[in-house]
């Protein structure tokens, strides 16, 4: 008996939060401050440079192992604490290391504490850019150095009462 492989289709998907809306109901574009209708052959675009520009802007700002790879380029693979360098490889355009941790200088648990909500999608990309994924708020660190950072933080945490 012989199995036959199964055809695959090529699945699309999209990310409904960023859709946008005329007064009418209408679907908008989807590039950020493009105010035309989708056309064809596009299902959320407009024309190709939105699709591309949209792309862009969200993989360079909303993916995280692109932010990461970002920040080991930057930290030019040295662990800020310690500053031992490590060996790194790229993997699928993005750099890998199996010592090299990405740490948020401010916890991301800290989120709402500093200002920011995650309720609307306006609040979400504000909350990603300017929190989550901001470069001035990461850092790398050796793994051995973050699981230091890190305890310190929940020790210090779980150590204060809080309050009803």
């Amino acid at each position: 008996m012989s199995v036959r492989p199964e055809t695959t289709s090529r699945k699309i998907v999209y990310i409904e939060e960023f859709d946008k809306r005329d007064i009418d109901g209408s679907l908008l574009c989807r590039n950020i401050g493009c105010k035309n209708h989708p056309r064809l052959p596009y299902r959320k675009y407009c024309s190709k440079k939105c699709n591309k520009e949209f792309r862009h802007w969200y993989y360079h700002n909303f993916y995280w192992e692109r932010v990461r790879s970002d920040v080991f380029k930057r930290d030019n693979y040295t662990c800020q604490i310690c500053n031992r360098s490590y060996p790194y490889r790229y993997h699928r355009r993005f750099d890998r290391s199996r010592k090299l941790e990405c740490d948020h200088i401010i916890p991301r648990s800290l989120y709402e504490q500093n200002g920011y909500k995650f309720d609307t999608l306006e609040n979400k990309i504000k909350t990603t850019l300017e929190f989550f994924h901001n470069h001035n708020n990461l850092r790398t660190l050796c793994s051995d150095c973050h699981k230091r950072v890190t305890s310190k933080y929940l020790s210090i945490k779980l150590s204060i009462p809080r309050s009803m």
